[in-house]
């Protein structure tokens, strides 16, 4: 059998979708378009853990023909981007024993396993040198007691003050010697690499970063967690080619079809009237953290993020109708869309499974191997006839 192979990068600063050009159409958002695998998202619960800890790490993907599909997992426990963040290496490779994935009536699958964080995994990284070169170190090492300061310093010994405190440690501390340890926690971290690989005719990999440090085990402030979506729905505007702005102008109407409202999930199915003179739009958004500069603990800064929109026509899967437009009314590339996403109906009876993914960044960090926060949310929208 002759293999195609793809890569599909979850990027732990853009925090994009990249996959390669022989394996997906330019309309990359259409999952029913043809009848390759699509993964769309990785979610790992927490996104960041201390060594010891365990995550709950979750595949999304759509696969036209189940039976045919075979998933391994890996994990590289030894993962650097190298310098400028081009040279990437993954050592240290373990395979990972994973419960089968789960589908369901439309050929959408979720994966979902469990997984212990080795407690050695900050020592076996060679993206921290035995001997840190990071400036700042020196400084905040001499604030906390029982880490011996004489030079060398090495990431043992970093290592192993860190792995005996506790948040109830920081609770006897005073502020100086607080803020110390959580300069360290955050600063002393690596990632890891996991590795989906979904084979049929052709081969995908999958891969996602988990952030390993010790911040959150000290109650840091910048220790992150997952974004949630607390709205997910369809505007409708009753504008002929209306643009996002109009659904917030005065003496423009439109109705509002919720999937999610206030966080809390409304409906997982709409039904839309369909007007030939009125514009639709599916409308996101995300809450963000606040965090702390690693060069200026007291300048605070709020996430970024970006959303990655897939839809799956369930009424005729293969048609190529191109739902997502922009405001121009052009067919959308991924990178038009943003929390307003202008679509565009074929008519009565035209059904809809939409997919929102949201991940947060923190570019401050990603020389510390900040990874990015995910969120996912869906909603099965039908165009009827008024």
């Amino acid at each position: 059998m002759r293999y195609l192979r793809c890569l599909f990068v979850l990027l732990p600063a853009a925090a994009l979708l990249a996959g390669c050009g022989e394996g997906f159409p330019d309309e990359e958002m259409h999952l029913g378009l043809d009848a390759k695998v699509r993964p769309y998202a990785v979610v790992i619960e927490p996104p960041e853990a201390a060594p010891g800890d365990t995550v709950q790490v979750t595949l999304y993907a759509r696969a036209p023909r189940p039976d045919d599909l075979d998933i391994t997992w890996r994990v590289a426990l030894d993962f650097d981007r190298g310098l400028y963040e081009v040279d990437e290496v993954e050592r240290n490779l373990r395979a990972l024993a994973v419960p089968p994935p789960v589908f369901d009536a439309d050929g959408f699958l979720t994966q979902t396993f469990r997984w212990v964080v080795p407690d050695s995994t900050l020592l076996y990284s060679s993206a921290i040198p035995e001997v840190p070169d990071d400036p700042a170190l020196p400084a905040i090492v001499a604030l906390l007691p029982g880490l011996d300061t004489s030079a060398p310093l090495r990431k043992d010994e970093i290592d192993a003050w860190l792995k005996a405190h506790d948040i109830y440690d920081v609770l006897a501390m005073d502020l100086p010697t607080v803020n110390a340890t959580w300069a360290l926690a955050d600063r002393f971290a690596c990632a890891v690499r996991l590795r989906a690989t979904l084979r049929t005719d052709v081969v995908v990999d999958v891969t996602r970063n988990l952030t390993i440090r010790y911040t959150r085990q000290m109650g840091g402030p910048n220790g992150n967690v997952n974004t949630y979506v607390p709205r997910f729905e369809v505007v409708a505007v009753e504008k002929r080619d209306a643009a996002a702005v109009d659904i917030y102008a005065e003496g423009v109407a439109h109705t509002i079809y919720r999937f999610i409202d206030d966080g809390e999930r409304l409906a997982d199915r709409v039904d839309v009237p369909l007007h030939d003179d009125w514009t639709y739009f599916f409308r996101s958004a995300f809450v963000t953290q606040n965090y702390s500069s690693p060069w200026d603990p007291a300048f605070f800064s709020s996430e970024a993020g970006n959303y990655d929109w897939y839809y799956y026509r369930q009424d005729a899967p293969t048609s190529e109708h191109a739902f997502f437009v922009t405001d121009d009314g052009d067919a959308a590339e991924m990178w038009n869309l943003d929390e307003h996403v202008r679509v565009v109906p074929d008519g009565p009876g035209s059904t809809f499974r939409v997919v929102c993914v949201v991940r947060d960044s923190r570019i401050e960090w990603v020389s510390f191997h900040a990874t990015p926060g995910t969120a996912l949310v869906e909603g099965i929208v039908s165009f009827q006839a008024p």
